[in-house]
């Protein structure tokens, strides 16, 4: 398999159960009662940081895409999004058709 591309997708929830929509059709519905306490967290930094730099390690292609799933992707925060990038950015890999 080596050299070849292997497309796959990943969808992260960073703000894991917690949702703004309510789907009646959303299979992650009933995951909000695996966690404890009414509030919600975000992913932490290291965690973050953590899962983008296996993502693109997994990633063979020239585009590399993530996902941010689960109701209004800003329940994180804007500034997560801004760490996001950031991240991205200082872990992308070398090459022609990066940055």
């Amino acid at each position: 398999m080596s050299g070849k591309n292997r497309e796959f997708q990943i969808f992260v929830k960073p703000v894991g159960a917690h949702c703004n929509l309510r789907c009646s059709y959303c299979y992650y519905l009933g995951k909000k009662n695996l966690f404890s306490g009414e509030d919600y967290s975000v992913m932490s930094d290291e965690i973050l940081e953590k899962y983008i730099v296996q993502h693109i390690q997994a990633s063979t292609g020239k585009v590399i895409n993530f996902t941010w799933h689960g109701g209004e992707p800003l329940l994180a925060g804007i500034d997560f999004y801004r760490k996001v990038i950031s991240l991205q950015l200082k872990h992308q890999p070398a090459g022609p058709h990066r940055k």
